[in-house]
């Protein structure tokens, strides 16, 4: 009995060390994230936060769209709204200097002709998204589901598609098998 009661503490013990071995192992591998980590490191700005806000709710629109539900849709296109104009004051505080995510812009962050030409071009474009949102809250209240989608059609057109085209590189062109059939 007192040999099974030694073993069975030894195995234990066993696994612990094991179990521990194992941890270091994998906290100092690629598993734990310390590379993904610094692939992601980049300063939020005004731009990515705004991406990340519509994004959120926009998947949470078309789906309420789908399925007809009137109350997400205005509940999720008024955050979009409320959201963005929060977004605005938190990058461009009244009075106050811009973060470490304006030299990103590639201008001077003491230079208050820079951060205006910065925050007019930014505000464009939080404007049409504003404009969108507010018009889908509005459509969605008729309770027309088609005019809604078309409605949330026209601010990933109007405000995000329209911001893409200037902020990001272009994108490639379709192959010329996609063309042709559509795709």
């Amino acid at each position: 009995m007192k040999k099974i009661g030694q073993m069975r503490l030894a195995l234990i013990c066993g696994c612990i060390a094991t179990l521990l071995a194992l941890s270091y192992l994998v906290k100092e591998s690629i598993t734990s994230g310390k590379d993904v980590e610094s692939q992601h490191s980049a300063e939020l700005t005004p731009t990515r936060s705004l991406m990340q806000l519509i994004s959120s709710h926009s998947s949470k629109i078309l789906d309420a769209i789908m399925i007809g539900d009137h109350n997400a849709i205005v509940m999720e296109a008024t955050a979009v709204a409320e959201d963005s104009k929060a977004i605005m004051k938190n990058f461009f505080p009244e009075g106050g200097q811009v973060g470490e995510w304006f030299k990103e812009t590639g201008k001077n962050p003491k230079n208050a002709e820079d951060i205006n030409a910065v925050k007019k071009d930014f505000e464009k474009y939080l404007k049409a998204v504003v404009d969108a949102a507010n018009n889908i809250v509005e459509t969605s209240k008729k309770q027309n589901i088609v005019e809604t989608y078309k409605s949330f059609d026209a601010m990933l057109k109007n405000a995000c598609f329209a911001c893409h085209e200037v902020a990001r590189p272009k994108w490639p062109e379709w192959p010329k098998w996609m063309q042709i059939s559509g795709g």
